[in-house]
């Protein structure tokens, strides 16, 4: 089967698409939300209930775990039942584990409610990226899955408002049952949103794909792109795939281990580390507790102002150069920052790290923070997308999960330069690791797979030989 070139035309928004998209990148909020108000939360847990360095890197993580457990499930659920419906769960489940969280008589329930919390953004996380991928035209699909992305930034930055707020009265009860709302909102609009058109035709449902299809593209003739997307499935189907052993066959498993290894370089290199425990890292360098919360305020800021600019670049740069650009600056930022930490503190040091951690944060927000969930979302082949995504999206809260767990002990017995060292060590590896991975910007999704299945020139080979056509 040869994909053929898709009429301009196919690239067509409409306001349906957006609304469906904007609801689904809710779940970019609520997981945002939980990463920026964790940090913070938990140090005002640990204070209330006296936990050490383990246990509040635990109550932290809570939400990680579940988020590995629910990743896992995401997808086979995505495949049976749907994205939409299981987009619904998600919602229903984060909102849950929220009120639980808030409500905590003691540890054991508060690590519950998080856990729970962490099913809820395990699930969206893995459908979210899909979904927007199979609705969005090739031309801007990489700005619009990078959308999911610029509304996790912008949850980061309200939980850390959050936490600046209530630093005084310590509330963490409130900063954790504040979550629910998002997580309300986006199970009440998944009702307005339409399923997938791409798992409708795996499902065998072309006439309800067919209409789906006509809605979000806006006109009559999309007959081009639903044979497109027939084709597929049918040779897919032909060799009895979609099972979870698939995805380490023949063709695909170079699909799947691009999209896993750039999971795991996304969240390796340390930016949960910064995210969580920002506000420890500037008080060891001399800032006051209120000072240091201000100032994760103001990263956050950073994050969702240069989220935005990746936003506007990956469809014109393209993946592969923004993710070497991305890796080189958060070595040298790390490292940077390792070094300064090394030496005793003085008066200018809280500044400079200040501005160490700034950088990270900004080529991290336009390169992997973003970049990588693009990745994600058009790398696997239609037939184990799901699957392949959850565990792509396992490997990212695993990955989560230890960091997590970890850090606080690591910073506590090992030191900060040294545990710095240790991620500048993982985005080096990372830079080796850019310069062998594939493009992927301006193809369908069909394209992208036919170039794997057939063993033909990669895309980014391609747009040499058209530009010189």
């Amino acid at each position: 089967m040869a994909i053929r070139p898709v009429p301009a035309q196919r690239d067509r928004m409409t306001g349906y698409v957006y609304i469906a998209i904007a609801v689904s990148t809710l779940g970019g909020l609520i997981f945002g939300y939980d990463i920026g108000i964790s940090g913070g939360a938990g140090g005002f847990v640990a204070g209330d209930l006296h936990l050490g360095s383990f246990l509040e890197g635990a109550v932290v993580s809570g939400s990680t775990l579940g988020g590995a457990i629910g990743a896992l499930a995401g997808g086979p659920l995505a495949d049976r039942f749907g994205r939409r419906w299981t987009l619904l769960l998600s919602g229903v489940l984060f909102s849950l584990g929220a009120l639980v969280s808030a409500v905590a008589p003691d540890l054991a329930v508060l690590l519950v409610g998080r856990v729970v919390v962490g099913l809820g953004v395990g699930a969206a996380f893995v459908l979210m990226p899909v979904y927007i991928a199979e609705l969005a035209p090739s031309r801007i699909r990489g700005a619009l899955v990078a959308g999911f992305q610029l509304l996790t930034t912008l949850g980061i930055l309200v939980g850390y408002g959050i936490n600046a707020a209530l630093a005084d009265s310590q509330a963490w009860r409130w900063s954790l049952g504040l979550a629910a709302v998002p997580g309300i909102l986006l199970a009440l609009g998944v009702l307005l949103i339409p399923e997938s058109p791409r798992w409708l035709v795996v499902q065998g449902r072309g006439d309800a794909a067919l209409r789906v299809l006509r809605r979000i593209r806006g006109r009559d003739d999309v007959s081009r792109e639903i044979d497109e997307i027939e084709a597929v499935n049918r040779e897919d189907a032909s060799a009895h795939r979609g099972r979870w052993r698939d995805l380490l066959r023949g063709w695909v498993r170079p699909m799947v281990v691009v999209g896993i290894l750039v999971a795991f370089f996304a969240n390796g290199c340390g930016i949960n580390l910064i995210v969580y425990f920002a506000p420890q890292i500037l008080q060891s360098v001399g800032m006051g507790s209120s000072a240091s919360l201000l100032a994760t305020v103001g990263l956050g800021v950073v994050n969702v102002v240069f989220t935005a600019v990746g936003m506007a670049l990956v469809d014109r740069v393209g993946r592969r150069p923004m993710l070497l650009v991305g890796a080189i600056g958060m070595t040298v930022s790390l490292g940077a920052l390792a070094l300064l930490l090394a030496f005793p503190v003085n008066g200018s040091t809280a500044a400079l790290s200040l501005v160490c951690l700034a950088v990270y944060i900004v080529v991290y927000a336009v390169s992997p923070g973003l970049v990588a969930y693009v990745v994600i979302s058009e790398i696997f082949p239609l037939h184990v997308r799901a699957k392949a995504t959850a565990a792509a999206t396992f490997v990212i809260f695993a990955t989560n999960l230890v960091i997590g767990v970890f850090s606080l002990p690591l910073l506590d017995s090992i030191g900060a330069p040294a545990t710095l060292s240790i991620f500048g060590v993982v985005c080096l590896v990372f830079v080796v690791f850019c310069f062998r991975m594939p493009e992927t910007k301006g193809r369908t999704l069909e394209e992208l797979e036919e170039h794997f299945r057939t063993g033909s020139a990669r895309p980014a080979e391609d747009d040499r030989r058209r530009v010189v056509a």
